[in-house]
């Protein structure tokens, strides 16, 4: 199935992308625009930006003010959404000395298990959330034996199921599609096109069950 797909090009072109991210995981503290005070998670960050994790309901274009070590209050403006997760870039780059003071402060996240298949990682995030098959498929309005041929790796759920199973789980897409964290959405601008189109694909891919080389995406320009 070919799906059309119309981009606008942008009149200052593809933003190229300079600064290294580093993975990590630390909670803090953020202002939201309306005073509010909220807790996060960093998940990544770098010099112009970073990737939070948040129960917050906020939209592209929002602004808030992050607690960062050394740095205390820095401003962010909300650039993409996706479930739970927010990328954000910083209204000035940071220095040196408040990224290592963040890295410092943060932890390495749980290392990857890049070989581990959908079936397997979704009865390992099952067993952790304490749910049975049975709790599991009532929650999802399944079968049983759906959830047991999806652990089993005999069928897939279907790709509209995916995002309402993360959800179940308590945990983002990404982990449930064995994304690293750093590498689930960009935090900037890919350099060109056809990265953004590779990259594109490989995420469509995953959500349904496929391989990248059954995706066809078709740019009308």
């Amino acid at each position: 199935m070919a799906i059309p797909a119309f981009v606008q090009p942008s009149a200052q072109g593809v933003e190229q992308r300079r600064h290294e991210r580093r993975a990590l995981r630390l909670l803090t503290q953020a202002t939201l625009g309306a005073g509010d005070r909220d807790t996060m998670l960093i998940r990544n960050i770098s010099e112009t930006g970073l990737l939070l994790e948040s129960g917050s309901t906020l939209a592209v274009g929002d602004r808030l003010e992050i607690d960062l070590p050394h740095a205390g209050g820095t401003w962010a403006k909300v650039v993409w959404t996706s479930d739970r997760l927010l990328g954000c870039r910083f209204d000035a780059p940071l220095s040196s000395a408040t990224l290592s003071a963040v890295r410092l402060r943060g932890t390495p996240p749980p290392p990857a298990m890049p070989d581990e298949p959908f079936g397997a990682r979704l009865q390992r995030l099952r067993v952790r959330k304490g749910l049975t098959q049975a709790e599991l498929a009532d929650g999802m309005g399944v079968s049983a034996p759906s959830v047991s041929g999806w652990e089993k790796g005999r069928v897939r759920p279907r790709h509209d199921r995916v995002a309402a199973l993360a959800e179940r789980l308590g945990v983002p897409l990404f982990e449930l599609l064995g994304l690293p964290a750093s590498e689930t959405l960009p935090e900037e601008s890919p350099e060109t096109l056809d990265e953004l189109i590779d990259h594109s694909r490989e995420w469509i891919a995953r959500a349904i069950g496929v391989s990248p080389d059954q995706i066809r995406i078709t740019v009308d320009l």
